[in-house]
């Protein structure tokens, strides 16, 4: 009876302890389970982190590139603006690119050059010029040019008086006035003052540039162009291929048999060829 009392209690803390037993079994692995979970956590957290870092790096990089890009932009059209009447007197002579504007109907016509725009509209390339230089719609250099050769000055091109300091209104009144010297003869002052050609000519057109080209040629060279000193100059063989690199101009024109003033225009005007090969300012270290 004792013996079958004493076999039950014993059974009974058997399954207790087991039960105890798998509780703390249970407990143990959750406590791991949760341990393990909060590691995870903690290594996801840390490389959250790190890519939050990164991406704030990486925009404060791309912002401090766009300051730069917006910078450098700013002062190229800062430096565009102060030298636009140095641009636009180049293009000029360059004649290249050209868009008429018909005041009367508005008509809009481009041509490649002042030449074509000339011979369509049946106008002087003078006129031309003279339009985009000064805004004149009245052509006085036909008057300017004739009144020069009668006082007997020499004209060797018909576009020469815009290259005076004067504006052509003052030359027209400067040669007007000299008319009335002693040195002319009544006979001959009557001879000008009767011509038609003294008159300005009336016309209708006006003109923008065109010459793109240009423009993205003194982005990349304008501030070589501009300062003094020597200049690096590039030859370039027909492949593109620089085959020779000058410290001067001067060099480069003794190398290439030229004066200097003509290497000198060339490179100022944007043109590059020199007998078959190419030669252009060049922005390396030497």
């Amino acid at each position: 009876m004792f013996k079958k009392l004493f076999n039950l209690i014993n059974k009974k803390k058997d399954i207790e302890f087991e039960k105890n037993k798998n509780y703390y079994l249970q407990s143990s692995k959750d406590i791991e389970e949760v341990s393990f979970d909060e590691i995870s956590l903690e290594k996801d957290i840390d490389k959250c982190n790190l890519l939050e870092d990164s991406i704030i790096e990486h925009n404060q990089i791309k912002v401090e590139k766009v300051d730069i890009l917006e910078d450098t932009e700013q002062k190229l059209n800062e430096f565009l603006r102060e030298n636009k009447e140095y641009i636009n007197n180049i293009k000029i002579k360059r004649e290249k690119g050209i868009r008429s504007i018909d005041l009367y109907n508005e008509e809009v016509l481009e041509f490649k050059t002042y030449k074509e725009c000339s011979k369509k509209l049946k106008i002087p390339v003078a006129y031309i010029k003279e339009n985009l230089k000064y805004g004149h719609t009245d052509y006085l250099g036909g008057a300017i040019n004739y009144l020069r050769r009668e006082l007997g000055e020499v004209v060797k091109d018909e576009c020469e008086y815009l290259d005076s300091s004067k504006t052509p209104i003052e030359l027209f009144n400067e040669l007007n006035n000299k008319i009335f010297s002693s040195r002319v003869s009544e006979n001959r002052r009557n001879d000008i003052l009767s011509s038609d050609k003294i008159e300005p000519i009336k016309m209708h057109y006006k003109f923008e540039f065109m010459d793109y080209e240009y423009d993205d040629y003194f982005k990349k060279y304008g501030a070589i162009i501009k300062r003094g000193g020597n200049k690096k100059i590039e030859l370039l063989n027909q492949k593109g291929e620089v085959i020779e690199v000058f410290k001067s101009i001067s060099s480069c024109s003794e190398y290439l048999n030229k004066d200097k003033n003509e290497i000198t225009e060339i490179l100022k005007y944007g043109y590059s060829k020199v007998g078959r090969c190419e030669i252009r300012y060049s922005l390396r270290n030497i």
